[in-house]
């Protein structure tokens, strides 16, 4: 009964940081009008937040392993609220610069610290779990953009849609203060030689730094794209809301898949999907809704499968978790920054070639990973 309380918390905790993740891609323009900024200026706070990520990621390695899991993660969620609060209250680019890099490191600290307490918690049946604890993720980033242009329509503006999302983190430092910590057990031996552990999880961190680069950049700008080629502000922060339900849909999907395919199988399938999504971007006129959703299942399951496949072969302690933390952070750091100077420079049709590139790297990656593993 514990096991299952334990899990569900953490699937609630989840949405909320979902949502926290999900809130910068459609409010960007709010932000930008919020302080007078042009849109390459306002792209500093995907900077400021991946940052936060980087640093959040480094120091929950460690405090995982030093603290109790949920001591730590109610520390950073009450940070988070705060963050959250203050947005609207913004008067100045460096206050947004700070607030975003505040909610970067405890957005980060809340995701590392549930996906280890996940994995201590259920240990060798780990995989579903973890599927279940990102489409958690992904229903909070699909329901951002909904809260967002609901408090728009109770005439409050985006602003008060960041209140929301505080509002309901509020509850969970109360559960979890209630319930105890999953504890890390050291594994009698490992899967991938010791020899060898060290190079295959550089290759690992390889392609989680840009997979991450490319699905934050999908969900932190296909809205702005969509504004500046001709929608309007609600249906282009809509955009946002497809590919997360398509994304969410996958991954529930993946939980049924992987009992009759193998992880390797499961994500080439994602990555083909990603591909012809980025390459419809580039070579049709398709809706930007339907691209929205086909690059959603692309991105679904990828990154709960990888990172249980990294599980069944090394041990994942608070450590290595961070690492992992850390690539993310740097993969929502470059590519996004990137992007609103790219669109600056050489137009807004830059960035489904963006995209395109990405997903080409990504399967270059993965493909040097899995020859690496093969076997094990």
């Amino acid at each position: 009964m514990k096991e299952l309380t334990r899990t569900a918390l953490y699937c609630s905790m989840f949405i909320g940081v979902g949502a926290v993740a999900g809130l910068l891609g459609p409010s960007l323009i709010y932000l930008a009008d919020l302080i007078d900024a042009s849109v390459a200026e306002i792209s500093i706070v995907f900077s400021a937040r991946a940052v936060g990520n980087i640093l959040g990621a480094l120091l929950a390695g460690r405090m995982f392993d030093r603290w109790k899991g949920h001591h730590y993660l109610i520390v950073m969620l009450l940070c988070m609220i705060t963050g959250l609060i203050l947005v609207p209250f913004s008067t100045s680019l460096t206050m947004l610069v700070v607030l975003f890099f505040l909610l970067g490191a405890t957005e980060v600290s809340a995701n590392a610290g549930g996906n280890m307490m996940m994995l201590w918690l259920h240990k060798e049946k780990v995989g579903s779990y973890v599927t279940i604890l990102h489409l958690c993720h992904s229903a909070g980033s699909m329901l951002a953009p909904l809260i967002l242009v609901f408090a728009q329509w109770t005439g409050h503006g985006y602003g008060s849609g960041y209140w929301m999302v505080a509002l309901y983190a509020l509850l969970l430092p109360l559960f979890l203060w209630r319930q105890p910590s999953p504890t890390f057990e050291v594994r009698a031996s490992e899967v991938v030689p010791v020899t060898k552990q060290k190079a295959t999880f550089l290759a690992f961190l390889t392609v989680i730094f840009l997979y991450v680069g490319f699905e934050i950049t999908i969900a932190g700008w296909i809205s702005t794209y969509a504004v500046l080629s001709g929608e309007d502000q609600n249906s282009a922060a809509i955009l946002v809301t497809w590919f997360f339900v398509s994304l969410s849909l996958g991954r529930l999907l993946s939980v049924f898949l992987l009992r009759w395919i193998t992880p390797r199988q499961g994500i080439y399938a994602l990555l083909l999907v990603s591909f012809t999504g980025s390459l419809m971007m580039v070579m049709s006129d398709v809706s930007l809704v339907v691209i929205a959703l086909w690059l959603g299942l692309g991105c679904s399951a990828f990154f709960p499968m990888l990172f249980s496949y990294a599980n069944s072969i090394m041990a994942l302690n608070g450590k290595r978790t961070g690492y992992v933390f850390v690539c993310c952070g740097l993969g929502a750091l470059v590519a996004p920054s990137l992007t609103g100077p790219i669109i600056e420079a050489f137009s807004v049709q830059a960035f489904p070639f963006l995209l395109l590139v990405l997903t080409l790297l990504i399967t270059f990656s993965w493909r040097r990973l899995a020859g690496m593993t093969r076997g094990n």
